[in-house]
């Protein structure tokens, strides 16, 4: 993986961790097969996702397989980053 998105994978496990109270072994483990979060879990990840990482992740565009594991949590991150679809930071 490029450096860009290992740092993103290890703040994504961060927030599992910390946030949702959810250790994950490996970096490609399926979250939703192994049962590691449901619906109301995803949301608050997303959450998470959008603040810590200053994106926005519209709905009709997310794809069930951007949420599977924490790599393709990264990558999807990674991708909105890069399409500039980063929100402006009020402060």
């Amino acid at each position: 993986m490029p450096l860009e998105i290992d740092e993103y994978a290890a703040a994504i496990q961060q927030i599992l961790s910390d946030k949702l109270l959810v250790e994950v072994d490996s970096l490609d483990t399926d979250l939703l097969q192994a049962g590691l979060l449901d619906s109301l879990a995803l949301i608050q990840l997303l959450v998470h996702l959008e603040e810590r990482f200053a994106v926005r992740i519209p709905l009709d565009e997310l794809e069930i397989e951007d949420l599977r594991s924490i790599c393709s949590m990264a990558r999807r991150i990674a991708r909105q980053k890069e399409a500039g679809n980063g929100v402006p930071l009020h402060g």
